[in-house]
């Protein structure tokens, strides 16, 4: 049947869409005239001309005018004076179908089959009335009937092929879309279908194989480009992808264009060029938030954590309840110091994606690295439960954050105090430092921030410790330090020090 290649190129690609829209265009019905002039002696190769006064054939003159309410009347006249027609009774099912009349498309696809049971296109318009209708299985049973006619007819296997992808059963769409390919169907809506089947199983080359094969299509669309960039992307072709980018840039400069190109070139690590194209596509479409979550780990990388942070939040007020983004930005927070906002964050993402084994790791190594040993020995314990590949590590690290506490707990019952520590290298940054403080900022992003010591990285995390270990000029500070207080600048050798005592 020549119908079925010719009016679906507004078939959409997505899944989700189906069966609502993924089918024949309705403007483009008028075409199945094409096959059903056979049935009435191919006056339909003509341009339209008077109308006859033939009901049946003015039913087929609107009906190629996309003029369904005239048609409609016209094919209930010619039932009415020539009996039953399969021409009016697959057209005014087809036209149901369209216009969102199923139970009339219902009745008059049963009329159609009954009347025209060796015709295949009759089995296929009833089984799409029977499903817009829900009921799948009678709509599965008309289409196989028709397939006992004609094994080829490409509306009937694509019905069958979409109903197999609903029901999860890619394999068995696969080999059917695969079949109608092997007839000589060669439409982008096949090869997107394909498409997406392979990516589903992750199988990224094949997929990407499969739209490359719809590309060069007239119909193709910048969305499908960018499809192939992410295919390209996941299949590890940064190259590939950045290639698929600049068609898209080329034809349809955009956000989404902009977006992806700089995408592609944070994957091949040109993370200025990133940097340039996610800015202008947040400029563009400040309410992506996929844009604001690229554009904020871009930022991250190159350091720029004060425009990292603007585009983490904006992320997370678009997307208040994405795991991956409260846990990317914990793990900036963490490098700002900010621990117990970090630790938030990821036990956050961690509560709304409880399988996320990398968020649990990071916590785990949060709480070690705050001295939280007990908190961190229950991390430990819940990722024993779920990682069976690392048994081996995991119970390493479970030993040494054990050794670590009852060390702290030993220091502690000797007088031992826990502390954050900060080295500033003059007085100009010290008073800056007590600037900062006395406006309530928080000591450890302060420390990352300012401090030249070894535990800067760590918002001075320094652990317990009994102050005769310290040198002997700082002793007597930490031994009347209370609990979260901070100490006065203490100055060593050139260099200042400031002590803050935490449980």
């Amino acid at each position: 049947m020549i119908v079925a290649k010719k009016v679906r190129k507004n078939c959409s690609r997505r899944l989700s869409d189906w069966p609502a829209i993924c089918w024949y265009d309705p403007l483009a019905l008028g075409l199945v005239l094409i096959f059903f002039g056979a049935l009435v002696g191919g006056s339909q190769a003509q341009e339209p001309g008077p109308l006859a006064a033939d009901p049946c054939q003015v039913g087929q003159e609107h009906f190629r005018n996309h003029d369904y309410l005239a048609a409609r009347e016209a094919f209930r006249l010619c039932l009415e004076t020539s009996g039953e027609s399969p021409v009016a009774l697959i057209s005014l099912t087809a036209m149901g179908v369209a216009d969102g009349r199923f139970e009339d498309a219902v009745g008059f696809g049963a009329r159609a089959v009954a009347v025209a049971p060796q015709d295949p296109e009759a089995y296929y318009w009833y089984g799409r009335s029977l499903l817009r209708t829900g009921r799948v299985e009678e709509a599965r049973g008309q289409w196989n009937s028709g397939l006992q006619i004609s094994a080829q007819h490409v509306g009937i296997l694509e019905g069958l092929a979409r109903l197999s992808l609903a029901e999860g059963e890619s394999a068995r769409a696969y080999n059917i879309l695969t079949q109608m390919q092997r007839q000589g169907v060669d439409a982008l809506w096949l090869h997107q279908l394909l498409a997406e089947i392979a990516a589903g199983k992750g199988m990224w080359e094949q997929a990407l194989t499969h739209l490359d094969a719809g590309l060069a299509r007239a119909e193709s669309t910048v969305k499908d480009l960018l499809l192939a960039s992410q295919l390209a992307l996941l299949a590890d072709q940064g190259p590939r992808a950045l290639g698929y980018c600049r068609q898209a840039l080329r034809r349809e400069p955009g956000p989404a264009a902009y977006g992806a190109l700089g995408e592609a070139f944070f994957a091949t690590e040109e993370v200025d060029s990133a940097l340039v194209y996610l800015r202008m596509a947040v400029a563009a479409d400040p309410t992506n938030a996929r844009f604001q979550f690229n554009l904020a780990n871009s930022l991250e990388i190159s350091e720029l954590v004060e425009e990292a942070e603007t585009h983490f939040l904006a992320f997370l007020e678009l997307q208040p309840n994405d795991p991956v983004g409260h846990f990317n930005y914990g793990i900036h927070l963490s490098k700002l110091g900010n621990s117990v906002d970090a630790i938030n964050h990821v036990q956050q993402a961690i509560q709304l994606d409880p399988g996320m084994v990398s968020a649990r790791i990071v916590l785990g190594q949060m709480l070690e690295n705050q001295s939280r040993w007990a908190e961190a020995l229950q991390v430990i314990q819940g990722l024993q439960g779920v990682d069976q590949e690392n048994q081996t590590e995991l119970s390493t690290w479970e030993a040494r954050v054990r050794q670590a506490m009852a060390a702290a707990e030993a220091i502690g019952l000797e007088g031992g105090i826990h502390l954050l520590h900060m080295v500033l290298p003059d007085e100009q940054v010290l008073q800056a430092v007590l600037v900062e403080l006395e406006n309530g900022n928080d000591f450890g992003q302060i420390a990352v921030r300012f401090s030249q010591g070894p535990t800067a990285v760590k918002g001075g995390e320094i652990g317990w410790i009994h102050p005769e270990d310290m040198v002997a000029s700082l002793r007597p500070a930490l031994e009347v330090l209370a609990l979260n207080e901070t100490s006065p600048p203490l100055e060593v050798e050139g260099l200042y020090h400031l002590f803050r005592r935490i449980p």
